[in-house]
C-alpha cells in the first residue's frame, strides 16, 4: 500500500516538473523553428510503346498455361475411368464359400449347446419341484406331530381333571360328618384287563385291592380302611414300592 502510495507521488512530482518546463515554451511561441520540406520530384512513367513488348510476352504464357491445364484435365479423367474400372473388378472378386463341414459342424455344436441348456433347465425344475414336495411333507409331518402332541396333553389334562374332581365331588355329595371309612385310589384306567392286572399285583403284595367301574373309567383302590391314618400308611407305602411306585390319595370309601 506504501509502494503504491510512493509510486503516485513520484507520478505527481514528474508531470508537475514536465509541465514547468515545456508550458513556457509552448504559450509564448519559442522552441526549434518549423521548417519545410522541399517538393518532391514526381515519378517518372514509361511510356505505352515501352511496356507493350513485356505485356505480349505476359499475355502468351497466360495463354500457354491455360492450354496445359485444358489437356491435363483431359487426361485425368481417363485415368479416373481407369482407377474406378480397376476398383469394379476387385469388387467383383466373389470370396469362396465357406465349406460345408464348416457349417454343419457350427450347425451341430448349436444344437448341442441348445439341447444342453434345455437338460439343465429342465432339470433345475425338477429339483425346484423335489424341494418344494419335500417341504410341504415335512411341514405336513410337523402339523400332524404337534396335533398328536395336542391331543396327548388334552388327554393327560382330562385325567388329571377327572382325578381331582372326584375327590372334590365325593366330599360334596358326602355329608360333612366324618366318613365311615378310607380308601386308597391308586389308578383310574380306561381298559378293564389293565386294571384287573393291577389288581392282581396290588392282591400279591398283600394289600385288599378292587376295582369298580364309574363311567368309562375303571377305578382301582386300595381299602376301605376304619382309620385315616391307616389309609395314609397305605399311600405311603405304595409310593415308596419301588416295583409298584403308585402316587394314590386318600378318600371317603363310599359302597
Amino acid at each position: 500500500m506504501e509502494k503504491a502510495i510512493k509510486q503516485r507521488l513520484l507520478g505527481g512530482l514528474v508531470l508537475v516538473a514536465g509541465a514547468a518546463l515545456f508550458l513556457p515554451m509552448l504559450l509564448d511561441g519559442s522552441g526549434a523553428p518549423l521548417t519545410v520540406p522541399p517538393m518532391p520530384t514526381p515519378p517518372r512513367v514509361p511510356a505505352l510503346e515501352a511496356v507493350a513488348p513485356r505485356l505480349d510476352q505476359k499475355v502468351k504464357a497466360a495463354s500457354e498455361s491455360v492450354a496445359a491445364a485444358h489437356e491435363s484435365q483431359a487426361v485425368a479423367p481417363a485415368a479416373e475411368e481407369d482407377v474406378a474400372a480397376d476398383a469394379a473388378a476387385e469388387v467383383a472378386v466373389v470370396k469362396p464359400p465357406a465349406p460345408v463341414a464348416t457349417v454343419a459342424a457350427k450347425s451341430a455344436a448349436d444344437s448341442q449347446r441348445l439341447a444342453a441348456e434345455k437338460a439343465a433347465s429342465e432339470k433345475a425344475l425338477k429339483e425346484g419341484a423335489a424341494k418344494e414336495k419335500a417341504a410341504q411333507e415335512k411341514l405336513a409331518r410337523e402339523k400332524a406331530e404337534k396335533a398328536k402332541a395336542e391331543q396327548k396333553v388334552a388327554e393327560k389334562v382330562q385325567v388329571v381333571a377327572a382325578r381331582t374332581a372326584a375327590p372334590v365331588a365325593a366330599a360334596a355329595a358326602k355329608p360333612a360328618a366324618l366318613p365311615d371309612a378310607w380308601v386308597v385310589q391308586v389308578a383310574s384306567l380306561a381298559s378293564k384287563e389293565k386294571s384287573d392286572a393291577l389288581v392282581q399285583s396290588l392282591r400279591k403284595k398283600g394289600y385288599r385291592a378292587v376295582a369298580h367301574q364309574q363311567g368309562k373309567v375303571w377305578k382301582v383302590v386300595v381299602g376301605p380302611e376304619l382309620r385315616r391314618e391307616v389309609a395314609d400308611t397305605i399311600r405311603s407305602r405304595l409310593a415308596a414300592d419301588p416295583e409298584l411306585k403308585l402316587s394314590g390319595w386318600v378318600q371317603p370309601y363310599n359302597p
